[in-house]
């Protein structure tokens, strides 16, 4: 099966780098993915070819998480507004399933955290992320690409971006390499969820502006992207839960529902919200 590392996508797409060249324009180029390679079957894992290409097709053109702290951050919009997810609900984390999707939402917390310059909660962010990839078995691809020099990288916005980007990488590539495909569809769609519940809460109370519209144009997106993640969902609805899977189809159903970024109200945010934090339950129940 022919694999692509899942942040390596992300973040190549979707974030500035250090030169100060705008990334978020570009695309993936995956026309050297062939329609044979992408549907060649995965033998001892069940999962198609064709999931996995869509998956990375997929990711390859949806903004990071970074991407959108950076578009606040730059904008003049206070992170803190967003309340993050507890701590402590991490230790009611008892599936596979369930720490997976919790690994995307909280290393999202944990982003979140660094890039509104909280040293003490990006600390305890990490600990938690620390804790939950060593329990889907993956302690040491952690501890090789966050715990080493965690501190140091965590100073600057362009070491921190590396640092996760490494760290992204390594994990989908553990994925890859031991047939977890669906583990990694999990963190994925648990760092989606929570960057979605980030910005909307953002823009809660706030009307469109020059400022934050980055923001509502981010959430406008959204209608296509969450088409594609049905797409994806769809390859592996056996692996996934029916309530999982309907929560995604309401929430791309809403999203469908905005004719343009300007047709984006106040109801409609709270109605996202609470949309969002439906599947985020489901997710880390």
């Amino acid at each position: 099966m022919k694999t692509r590392p899942l942040l390596a996508l992300i973040l190549v797409t979707a974030l500035w780098s250090c030169s100060g060249e705008d990334q978020a324009t570009k695309k993936v180029d995956m026309s050297d993915v062939t329609l044979s390679e992408a549907t060649s079957e995965s033998e001892e894992s069940g999962i198609s070819g064709m999931a996995d290409f869509k998956f990375h097709t997929m990711v390859a053109n949806l903004p990071s998480p970074l991407e959108t702290f950076h578009i606040i951050e730059g904008h003049n919009i206070a992170l803190t507004q967003a309340a993050l997810t507890p701590i402590d609900q991490a230790a009611g984390l008892s599936t596979a399933s369930a720490k997976a999707y919790g690994y995307g939402v909280y290393m999202t917390d944990m982003g979140c955290m660094a890039y509104n310059h909280q040293n003490q909660q990006t600390l305890d962010y990490f600990q938690v992320c620390r804790s939950l990839a060593g329990d889907l078995g993956a302690g040491d691809v952690f501890e090789r690409t966050i715990s080493q020099n965690f501190e140091e990288n965590t100073s600057s916005e362009a070491q921190f971006v590396r640092m996760m980007n490494d760290a992204f990488d390594a994990m989908d590539q553990y994925m890859v390499d031991n047939e977890r495909f669906v583990n990694a569809t999990e963190i994925f769609v648990g760092s989606w969820v929570e960057t979605q519940i980030i910005a909307t809460r953002i823009l809660k109370g706030k009307e469109m502006t020059e400022d934050n519209m980055p923001v509502y144009e981010g959430i406008y997106s959204q209608k296509v992207h969450t088409s594609n993640l049905m797409n994806v969902l769809g390859e592996i609805d056996q692996e996934i839960s029916d309530e999982v899977l309907s929560a995604v189809e309401d929430i791309m159903m809403f999203y469908a529902g905005f004719s343009d970024v300007e047709s984006i109200s106040q109801d409609d945010l709270t109605q996202l919200e609470t949309k969002l934090m439906t599947l985020k339950n489901l997710l880390l129940a």
